[in-house]
């Protein structure tokens, strides 16, 4: 694959996302505890429900320790327009508690650590990278796949390789524009 075809599909993403980009609360966000539960909130979920629980979840538990002291029932109520609350409302209590018990308090930035808390894979964790830790990491979901698998013809490859592939082509400080615009 030629390096003209990459710049223009890094180039010609970021400009489309230039144009198009939505707005949504978890965009916005700088604080490290409020993006990976958005993440987590995200995982296998339209915006349009995160959207109804976003603002209450973080109003009923608006730090690390809230989170981790919580009843798994508060929980549950609070992220039920979600579905699969039970699962996800004990994922988000062990989440709560490994960070204040294991870090501090405070967001992983290494990947293993990372994907040890509970529910996180590897789209989560490279997405805390990305958006937390300004790192130029690549996010692999259904979405990116399609459309790398288009573009470039990578249909056949494992999320990792897609990972690897994109990572060249993320121009430096942008990735956060580059996963969001893919």
């Amino acid at each position: 694959m030629s390096e003209d075809k990459h710049f223009q599909f890094a180039e010609r993403l970021l400009a489309w996302f230039s144009s198009n980009a939505r707005e949504f609360p978890w965009r916005r966000e700088t604080d490290p505890y409020r993006i990976l539960i958005a993440e987590k909130l995200l995982q296998q979920t339209t915006f349009g429900h995160v959207l109804k629980v976003y603002d209450p979840f973080f109003e009923r538990f608006p730090d690390v320790q809230s989170l981790a002291e919580a009843e798994v029932s508060d929980v549950e109520n609070t992220i039920r327009a979600l579905g699969l609350q039970r699962k996800r409302a004990r994922e988000f209590k062990k989440i709560g508690s490994a960070i204040l018990n294991e870090h501090k308090g405070e967001i992983p930035s290494d990947k293993r650590d990372l994907l040890r808390l509970s529910g996180v894979g590897e789209y989560i964790a490279n997405a805390v990278l990305c958006f937390v830790f300004d790192k130029d990491t690549p996010i692999v979901d259904v979405n990116v796949r399609r459309v790398v698998g288009r573009f470039f013809g990578w249909k056949e490859m494992s999320d990792r390789e897609i990972e690897r592939r994109l990572s060249r082509l993320i121009p430096k400080g942008r990735a956060k524009q580059f996963n969001w615009g893919v």
